[in-house]
């Protein structure tokens, strides 16, 4: 079968190892000129370690990444400590732990595992903008012009705005947006207090800040989410402090004294929960943050990337030799956690988030080859 993949970042490639261990003709369409990725660091969970081992290289990304032995959350209001959670040490296999990694560092095993497979394309200067059906068939339209056509069509948040975009997705009702700004900041930068092999939240009624060490502790990743973002589209814009700070003018004084310890930010723009919760329509599929937004974004989002991509091979073992089959069998997999999933971590003493009078509600607690594109055309 020849399936398209539009976008190529963690989603997009993680997608394609698993379509094309199975021996799938995949071709990666890829808007940026190099395949590589942005964006600071991402915490990662036992699931996407076993995800990552499904896929083939989960010990690639362990041998990258840091293990971290807390989980603390702080309520953004008053900076009182909410709660921790002490998570396991082991690493490996059978005891996956909690780790953070930059997110090259989940990226570049995927990239090399793509390029193993032969049946794997990998094709840059390509941004899909749009997609029609014709009967046993699906048609990519490109920015540029060109078509590629194949029997099956996955999007990634890379290609977010093709789904989002049309009405037969959102059903026509306005989606909610989420603003993430993150930055990298030196560990000599970073108070003494915030040095240790913790992950921290700070909670607030409609944001959070989030901030952990990263591989070899030279640097710590900061990010602050928006959960309601009214303002316009962010494509990875820089922006400074002061813009930073004006976009969260509700937040407490102790969370807004760690954001003063970033100064150069990138900022992107996530959609909010989809009005449908279709993830399939005829030979489309949405994959990662398209399908299903990440609450909060820099916590799950890696974790929804991977389960899909999983759960597109899986579909397919399960299902049988068409592509209707196989996506409608995918559309029904709706669990966001795998049936692995650990379930004894209990936390500590636990105070009551508050804002002001009112309870405060926590979202926690709830460079490749490019083929010829005619291969791919009728």
């Amino acid at each position: 079968m020849r399936i398209l993949v539009a976008g190529g970042g963690i989603s997009g490639l993680a997608a394609a190892v698993a379509l094309g261990q199975r021996g799938h003709h995949v071709l990666v369409l890829e808007q940026r000129p190099v395949f590589t990725e942005s964006g600071a660091g991402v915490r990662l969970a036992p699931q996407a370690f076993r995800l990552l081992d499904r896929l083939g290289v989960g010990d690639a990304v362990r041998e990258r990444s840091l293990t971290i032995n807390e989980f603390r959350i702080m309520d953004g209001s008053t900076g009182e400590l909410v709660t921790s959670v002490p998570l396991p040490a082991c690493h490996g296999r059978s005891h996956a732990a909690h780790a953070t990694a930059h997110r090259l560092d989940v990226y570049e095993p995927l990239l090399e595992a793509c390029w193993d497979l032969d049946a794997v394309q990998l094709c840059t200067d390509s941004r899909v903008v749009g997609c029609t059906q014709h009967g046993e068939s699906v048609v990519a339209a490109l920015a540029d012009g060109r078509s590629v056509t194949g029997d099956a069509l996955v999007l990634t948040g890379g290609a977010r705005s093709v789904a989002h975009d049309d009405d037969q997705w959102t059903g026509g009702a306005p989606q909610e947006r989420a603003a993430v700004y993150r930055t990298v900041i030196p560990m000599e930068m970073v108070p003494g207090r915030w040095q240790d092999g913790a992950a921290t939240s700070w909670v607030g009624a409609e944001w959070h800040v989030s901030h952990y060490p990263l591989p070899d502790h030279r640097y710590w990743s900061l990010s602050v989410t928006r959960h309601r973002h009214r303002g316009e589209d962010l494509s990875g814009a820089r922006v400074d402090l002061e813009h930073v700070l004006a976009a969260f003018p509700d937040i407490g004084y102790a969370a807004r004294n760690v954001l003063t310890l970033g100064e150069h930010w990138r900022a992107w723009t996530v959609p909010g929960p989809r009005s449908t919760s279709r993830r399939v329509h005829g030979r489309v599929a949405l994959v990662g943050d398209t399908a299903r937004p990440a609450r909060p974004p820099e916590a799950s989002g890696l974790h929804h990337a991977l389960a899909d991509a999983v759960g597109l091979g899986e579909s397919w073992d399960a299902s049988g030799t068409d592509a209707l089959s196989w996506l409608a069998d995918y559309d029904t997999r709706r669990g966001d956690q795998p049936s692995d999933a650990p379930t004894d971590f209990q936390p500590g003493p636990r105070r009551p988030l508050r804002t002001g009078d009112a309870p405060l509600t926590c979202p926690f607690l709830r460079t490749g080859t490019v083929p010829p594109l005619e291969l791919w055309t009728p």
